[in-house]
């Protein structure tokens, strides 16, 4: 069960995308996580590599707000199934991961992650995400 699962603070510049994202929608999370303060569900991540297997938007988000950590999930292959959304698309572990390091995104939404249970929540406060050095930059910013 996911749940069970350490969430691991992973910097956030540590973490390779593998799709595009939606601009807006990224934004609007960034804009969410401004006005809660609370960072409520972890970004899953491939624990070799860290390429996102569910998360893109809210990675996005952290990085428009210059988190410099994020709450993840690491898991492996083995333990999650994937599939394709868009046809066309070579959608593998291996080429999720290549892709990531190469960093040759597919279009958003085109890979489709399953889990064995639902993602859980962190409800991890956002000031905590931020860099020693520049939380009160990242008050007045995020605040």
């Amino acid at each position: 069960m996911l749940c069970a699962l350490p969430v691991h603070f992973v910097r956030s510049d540590a973490i390779l995308p593998n799709e595009c994202h939606y601009p807006e929608h990224a934004a609007s999370l960034a804009e969410t996580l401004r006005r809660e303060q609370l960072w409520r569900i972890p970004i899953v991540l491939e624990c070799n590599s860290l390429a996102v297997m569910d998360g893109h938007h809210r990675l996005q988000a952290a990085l428009q707000l210059k988190l410099a950590y994020v709450p993840c999930l690491l898991l492996g292959y083995g333990d999650v199934e994937v599939i394709a959304t868009r046809e066309g698309y070579l959608v593998t572990p291996q080429e999720i991961v290549r892709r990531a390091r190469a960093q040759d995104l597919y279009p958003p939404k085109t890979t489709r992650h399953r889990f064995p249970s639902a993602l859980p929540t962190c409800n991890v406060s956002v000031w905590l995400l931020c860099r020693r050095s520049n939380r009160g930059q990242c008050d007045s910013r995020i605040g």
